[in-house]
């Protein structure tokens, strides 16, 4: 599935952050579960459609990582722990749809979670393309702050890992055209995982991978080994 399709998907499948209705507390308008979730058509709309045991029908000339920790929050944390964003992101966020958390599960509610980063900790490929999408309704850059969803990084991890110095790597992970969540020859894969590393606190790694369909040769080159 390329990024056309990728985010088509998450558009049909999100879900709308605010309500319809007024309500006292500005984390249960964001938190509104007015709309329908994503997970009533696809309880993981991000998750990869891959495993690591079909890969083996590929290399992986250029296949690097990163890691990184951040600030995680549910919705009914906002107050009073996020009140100096949370007027802006109230606005962002009004009658957006929600990309999910990890692989695009929806928590619903005042579960639901947001990510909070220093932007200039955001790798460079991230900031480009916010840049040059500066009307995108995904990640709210405020300041030297930049607040998104769990989901919002699935259709662009590439661009959150830093390519290696080679030059088989040049250029690899830029085009996003070239990123689905299919194994594809000449295609690139990712995956993300995460664990709690403290309260409010989580570490994710991010991996990349450019693939390459291996030839008949080296496919009975290793059956043989394997014999």
């Amino acid at each position: 599935m390329k990024l056309s399709n990728f985010l088509s998907t998450a558009a049909l499948l999100a879900t709308t952050l605010a309500s319809e209705d007024p309500d006292p507390s500005p984390a249960s308008e964001l938190a509104s579960e007015s709309s329908p979730s994503a997970a009533d058509a696809d309880p993981s709309p991000w998750a990869s459609l891959w495993t690591p045991s079909s890969l083996s029908a590929y290399t992986t000339p250029c296949r690097a990582s990163t890691t990184f920790k951040t600030e995680i929050y549910t919705l009914a944390e906002m107050y009073p722990t996020l009140k100096t964003w949370a007027p802006e992101l109230k606005v962002f966020y009004n009658k957006v749809e929600y990309p999910g958390s990890w692989d695009g599960v929806d928590l619903h509610g005042e579960k639901r979670e947001l990510l909070k980063m220093q932007l200039a900790d955001v790798p460079e490929g991230v900031r480009t393309w916010l840049r040059e999408h500066e009307f995108q309704r995904r990640y709210s850059v405020q300041g030297d702050v930049v607040f998104f969803a769990p989901g919002a990084m699935y259709p662009l991890l590439p661009l959150w890992v830093d390519e290696p110095g080679n030059s088989v790597c040049e250029g690899a992970f830029e085009d996003l055209e070239n990123y689905g969540r299919e194994l594809t020859d000449g295609g690139v894969v990712a995956s993300v995982s995460h664990r709690s590393s403290g309260k409010n606190e989580v570490e994710i790694t991010i991996e990349a991978m450019l693939l390459k369909l291996k030839e008949e040769k080296d496919k009975h080159a290793e059956l043989k080994d394997e014999l």
